[in-house]
């Protein structure tokens, strides 16, 4: 490495079950001092970002970088506020911490942001004065936002004491574990923990992602979601819509036989155990009319289920592609996506006659793979019963479910993760635990 204090975060393990990404992050003290072979192991790096912590009144000589556009200078103190600051409440080093993660709020904002927007492809090398202290804390956020664990982030933290020689200095210049434990433990009670500190911050969901995917890897390229059900609950209308029909005949419906257990069309079918139920004075015609009016009237109203216009819209904003993956006809699908103001928002719809087979079989979401021109393994599918769960991973994608009402999550079970609702967790960590090739456990 190019100084004492400078080191790759690579390899450390994370709760998404892989390591963080190699070469992706550095840390280190200033540039300023290094020698001729500590320039070339440097310049080796090939670093996309360049990111200096340091104050005005800390700059001796130009940056190695100065007039490069890979060199960022954003000092993580802000003048205006550290001059208000009440020196005599921050008596330890762990105060100092603490204040500043509060008071250095918009200079904070900017350095994430930097990062964030960094050639994802390049490593990215922050750096302050000893790279200690500022670059201490950005590191552990940067290190608990993809859960690496604290203890081992505490440990990186020490390292830097030990590689500057600190052990026996004063204690306001050492880096003991206990200090960024303690920083990190303020943000969980501040602000949840540090993803809803850079939230509070002002990053937004996607920046805050690619933050995340600069140390963890994510081979997701595109959402698909099937339509009934799961992205509107159109299954509770037509399941309302047969309990009105029925009960306009004195009758009740009994959902025991009702699911097909596949995508395909079975309504004739159940006009005809109706036939059968009211007798020869059955008018098909009529029944038809009014529980499609009835089901009509309902959907009026009815918007995407809880969540899931979030999901569609990060999606959108992370660069991938979304579509919808339908057993049902594409009027009804498009009808339905015309009423909400929804059309744009997905770059594919494939629906059901457009393939031979229904869900359980994988037909509909093969050709939407084809379309889109993802392999099945870089795409998640959001379903929300059995057999779209198994058509899904017939088509070898990653399956999601959120069962509707009239799905039990045991049923659902088979799925790469179960959910009861969009809006339980962001897409953006979902995309982690499930895009990382690892473990699938969302955690909260």
């Amino acid at each position: 490495m190019w100084s004492p204090n400078a080191r790759d975060l690579g390899g450390l393990p994370t709760r998404y079950g892989v390591p963080t990404r190699e070469r992706a992050l550095f840390r280190s003290e200033s540039l300023d001092d290094l020698e001729a072979d500590g320039r070339a192991a440097f310049d080796a790096v090939g670093a996309g970002l360049v990111l200096d912590l340091r104050s005005d009144g800390e700059i001796r000589q130009p940056h190695l970088l100065d007039g490069s556009s890979s060199y960022q200078r954003i000092p993580w103190i802000d003048p205006v506020a550290d001059a208000a600051r009440d020196a005599s409440a921050e008596a330890g080093i762990a105060d100092i911490y603490r204040g500043s993660l509060t008071r250095n709020k918009e200079h904070i904002a900017r350095a994430f942001r930097a990062v964030a927007e960094a050639p994802a492809d390049r490593p990215v090398v922050v750096h302050c004065r000893a790279g200690k202290d500022r670059t201490g804390l950005m590191i552990a956020i940067l290190l608990d936002l993809v859960g690496v664990a604290r203890a081992v982030i505490a440990e990186d933290y020490a390292l830097s004491e030990a590689r500057l020689g600190l052990q026996n200095g004063p204690e306001m210049s050492r880096s003991r574990p206990e200090t960024i434990l303690a920083s990190l433990d303020h943000l969980d009670r501040a602000y949840g923990d540090v993803r809803g500190y850079l939230t509070w911050c002002g990053l937004t969901e996607a920046e805050i992602h690619r933050l995340a995917t600069r140390l963890v890897p994510v081979d997701v390229r595109a959402v698909v979601f099937d339509f009934d059900g799961l992205l509107m609950d159109t299954e509770t209308t037509m399941v309302e819509s047969w309990r009105a029909e029925w009960a306009h005949h004195g009758l009740e419906l009994e959902l025991d036989e009702f699911w097909p257990g596949h995508g395909g069309d079975i309504t004739e079918d159940r006009y005809a155990v109706l036939a059968a139920a009211v007798g020869s004075g059955f008018d098909r015609a009529a029944s038809h009319a009014r529980r499609t009016a009835h089901r009509k009237a309902m959907h009026q109203d009815l918007d995407f289920r809880p969540g899931i216009r979030a999901w569609v819209m990060t999606a959108r904003e992370l660069g991938l592609k979304v579509a919808i993956a339908s057993s049902s006809p594409r009027p009804w699908v498009q009808g339905h996506l015309e009423r909400v103001d929804a059309v744009e928002l997905f770059d594919l719809v494939v629906t059901g006659d457009e393939v031979e087979a229904h869900k359980p079989d994988p037909a509909i979401y093969l050709l939407a793979l084809r379309r889109l021109g993802v392999p099945g393994d870089e795409a998640i599918a959001v379903e929300d019963t059995a057999h779209g769960v198994a058509a899904a991973q017939a088509a070898g994608m990653v399956a999601v479910a959120i069962p509707n009402p009239f799905v039990d999550a045991v049923a659902v079970a088979a799925a790469d993760l179960v959910l009861g609702s969009a809006d339980e967790v962001l897409l953006s960590e979902l995309l982690l635990s499930v895009g990382s090739k690892g473990s699938t456990a969302v955690t909260e």
